[in-house]
């Protein structure tokens, strides 16, 4: 372990207690692994791994989230996943040893313990509950992967928006028919997630207001019109 890498983490938090992947290793295990791990802390937009990066760590987020990320073109970024304490992730190069296939940033002061590739695969070898919670994870985000690659390859770019307001709506608790999005995230979030532009985003919603499908309420979001706005998805 660096002894720079302890500096920057107290050592109450370096625990692995809560790590969703390490649930089926024995709690004696979990402990060796945290003497085995370095401990680093990372400041909003800081950059964990980048894509192209020939390291082969596991990471396990003890604090924080952290955003993955690949871009399309040279210059548009394309939100993969949101990753929040008790999830790992660079376990695809700890197990191909092939270089890195997305950027890993993290979104706030973000904790992250890093785990050596070669340590990972004798861990797997070793524990196979933590191999078939990883196979699970990966069929998963193949299925996730899969839709997302469905949506940006057909749907046009005010659909893409659509689908992802679609995507983080839920049924507004007052139970009046509406569906809510409780914190609209920044157009540049939402072009991210959608891959598009923040003048998409704006247009997109924009129109939706203009039909009455969608209503702002603070920094919330209606959609007072779900199957409308289904369709609009589908057409």
């Amino acid at each position: 372990m660096n002894d720079s890498d302890t500096n920057h983490v107290d050592p109450m938090d370096r625990k692995l207690t809560g790590i969703g992947i390490l649930s089926e290793a024995p709690p004696s295990v979990v402990r060796e692994l945290e003497g085995v791990c370095s401990w680093q802390r990372f400041a909003a937009q800081d950059v964990i791994v980048d894509r192209e990066d020939e390291s082969t760590d596991v990471y396990f987020i003890v604090k924080g989230s952290v955003k993955v990320m690949d871009f399309l073109g040279d210059d548009q970024e394309i939100t993969l996943a949101e990753l929040s304490a008790g999830s790992s992730f660079g376990e695809m190069s700890a197990i191909d040893s092939a270089k890195r296939s997305a950027r890993v940033s993290s979104m706030g002061d973000t904790i992250v313990a890093s785990m050596p590739g070669r340590a990972f695969r004798t861990l797997l070898m070793e524990c196979p509950g933590i191999s078939l919670m990883l196979l699970k994870r990966f069929a998963g985000l193949i299925r996730t992967l899969n839709n997302r690659v469905t949506s940006l390859s057909t749907l046009s770019p005010h659909q893409r928006v659509y689908y992802e307001l679609l995507r983080m709506s839920e049924p507004n608790p007052q139970g009046d028919g509406t569906w809510l999005i409780h914190y609209l995230p920044k157009h540049e979030e939402i072009a991210s997630w959608s891959g598009t532009s923040r003048e998409d985003v704006a247009m997109a919603i924009g129109h939706l207001a203009r039909e009455g499908i969608v209503g702002r309420k603070h920094k919330s979001l209606i959609i007072k019109d779900h199957s409308r706005l289904q369709m609009l998805v589908s057409l």
